[in-house]
């Protein structure tokens, strides 16, 4: 029973496991070029450029796959919470918590299978360009062949299942957990109030956060020279403290942009009567869906700031910083894409139920664009936050101060966010208009 449900789930929602796909497509691809940049360094004799090279690949390959656990648990969660009202259905008819489980699961497994040949693929194409890229700045000697074979499959195929499938595990938790009357309510928007997920999520962002300030007190006090090793890991603690905490950061950004998004859905933009009223309660309610996006946003923007402000220092930064720079942050862009993407994509109903009330196309459009502002403001403020959180005492031991970076970067790096929000936000959008009203 769970095969077909899950085979027939990935066909009826096609749009919705493409963001899965290609967060997928995109981890296996820098695995294998990781792994056959490892390979590589193995025939290099030994040296500091064979050191270099194997250090190189094995912290991109690391992470990488945190990322794509992150990522994936992310926009599968998205997957799962767009059909509630299924889930629901199932655990009314007496569907075990384990049958939920084991249907995203195999939802995941189907996505990651087909994403394995494809990013193989690019994979080879993006370690030739590493390997010529490196033998071009001299970081590597001249006429080193590369090596890819097998292993780099093999292990983009178990990158690929394992965090497939502990994003699918992490996705399905709460489906599977409720009881099946509670189902019903949730899929039907009736709860309220402070859930035992919003209590889970608090003490979570509790506790990354003082693991991140622990981890930094333990950098900060070790060797000077080691504080640049650690920066990404701490980071990465910080960022997970905004992963759990992104519900209420989204809270806190709608009230704070208040001012504008009423004046963008007053009655007189949006022509009064029902469509004003319900685009406005759409844009309050906004923060718990948005809060999805609000994470991989904050991880741009904090991962930006803080390689910036590294290479700011450097009068000539090496072909691997920027490299890696231009790697993550278009990374954790793509998620940031795919997560609003899917978000906007599930909006249908809502689209069409204004439009039956009388909102114009226009007006849809300037209640998305203040979702998407709200999306960057709390994600930039996050992410800012992060930057600012792990730079302070650590970023003049490691190269990075924020101080190195002018105003015209923080303004182009708000900038991009607002733009990737943007055209995320609103690409759904025409095939939604489309849609006959009612």
């Amino acid at each position: 029973m769970t095969t077909g449900l899950a085979r027939a789930s990935v066909r009826a929602r096609p749009s919705a496991f493409a963001g899965v796909f290609s967060v997928l497509v995109l981890s296996a691809t820098v695995v294998t070029a990781s792994v056959a940049m490892l390979r590589t360094a193995a025939g290099i004799p030994e040296g500091e450029a064979r050191e270099a090279v194997s250090a190189m690949g094995a912290g991109f390959t690391v992470v990488t796959c945190y990322l794509s656990v992150f990522v994936i648990a992310q926009v599968m969660a998205l997957t799962v919470a767009a059909r509630a009202r299924e889930n629901a259905v199932l655990r009314a008819v007496g569907a075990l918590p384990w049958q939920i489980r084991r249907t995203v699961a195999t939802e995941a497994l189907c996505t990651a299978l087909p994403a394995l040949p494809a990013g193989y693929g690019l994979g080879c194409v993006l370690a030739y360009a590493w390997r010529d890229g490196m033998a071009a700045h001299g970081l590597l000697p001249p006429g080193v062949p590369l090596t890819v074979g097998w292993p780099p499959a093999l292990a983009a195929a178990g990158v690929l299942v394992v965090t497939s499938q502990l994003g699918g595990v992490l996705a399905a938790h709460r489906a599977a957990r409720a009881r099946p009357l509670d189902a019903l309510g949730d899929a039907a928007g009736a709860r309220r109030g402070v859930t035992l997920t919003g209590v889970v999520r608090g003490i979570g962002a509790v506790l990354a956060l003082l693991g991140a300030a622990v981890l930094t007190a333990v950098a900060a006090a070790g060797p000077r020279e080691d504080v640049g090793e650690h920066l990404p890991l701490v980071l990465l603690a910080h960022l997970v403290g905004v992963g759990f905490a992104g519900p209420a950061i989204g809270r806190a950004a709608v009230r704070l942009l208040a001012v504008p998004v009423r004046l963008l859905t007053a009655p007189r933009a949006l022509g009064g009567g029902a469509a004003a009223e319900l685009a406005f309660a759409q844009a309050r309610a906004a923060s718990r869906r948005l809060s999805s996006a609000i994470t991989p946003v904050a991880l741009v923007v904090a991962f930006t700031l803080v390689k910036l402000a590294a290479l700011a220092v450097v009068d000539e930064p090496s072909w691997v910083d920027l490299f890696a720079t231009v790697l993550y942050a278009t990374f954790a862009a793509f998620a940031a894409a795919n997560t609003l993407v899917l978000l906007s994509a599930e909006r249908r109903r809502e689209v069409a139920l204004l439009r039956a009330v009388g909102a114009g196309a226009g007006q849809v459009l300037r209640m998305l664009v203040v979702e998407a502002a709200t999306v960057t403001a709390a994600g930039f403020g996050a992410g800012a936050a992060v930057a600012l959180a792990v730079t302070l005492p650590l970023g003049d031991a490691a190269g990075a101060p924020l101080s190195a970076l002018p105003l015209t970067t923080w303004a182009g790096i708000g900038a991009g966010a607002l733009a990737l929000a943007l055209a995320a936000t609103l690409a759904p959008l025409p095939g939604h208009l489309r849609r006959a009203p009612g």
